[in-house]
């Protein structure tokens, strides 16, 4: 994957997670849960067997921003394959689903590291589009 494949996809993730928490503001019930959500994620999109492009996320006093590359310091490290997640995110898959099933590399759609269980948990409400 060449760098302007990677900025692409990279920019069309970071226009997803805002557009999702943009239309989640507009909704007077998750003002509360938005506001005080704080976290620092590692999110890997694994785009070839032996790729994987970095970005994060980080949520705090109610500001979400979305950047390329891993942080160092962070409360969860999250991979999946960008086609997974933009299903997830949308609400087609659930967390459930992710971390059961394989994705096209034959790992798991959903990995994840680190002891942050409670904001593993909190983490769809924030990322998923509510339904209709």
């Amino acid at each position: 994957m060449d760098e302007t494949q990677k900025e692409t996809l990279f920019l069309t993730m970071k226009a997803v997670i805002d557009g999702i928490i943009a239309e989640k503001r507009e909704n007077p019930k998750h003002t509360k849960r938005l506001d005080s959500f704080e976290g620092r994620f590692n999110i890997g999109l694994h785009v070839e067997e032996d790729e994987i492009l970095w970005i994060n996320l980080v949520a705090k006093d109610g500001e979400y921003t979305v950047s390329r590359d891993a942080l160092g310091e962070r409360d969860l490290e999250l991979i999946a394959d960008p086609e997974d997640l933009m299903f997830f995110c949308n609400g087609q898959y659930s967390v459930t689903h992710m971390m059961m099933k394989k994705n096209r590399f034959g790992n798991r759609k959903l990995q994840f590291k680190g002891r942050a269980y409670g904001k593993l948990l909190a983490l769809p409400k924030i990322l998923v589009l509510d339904k209709k």
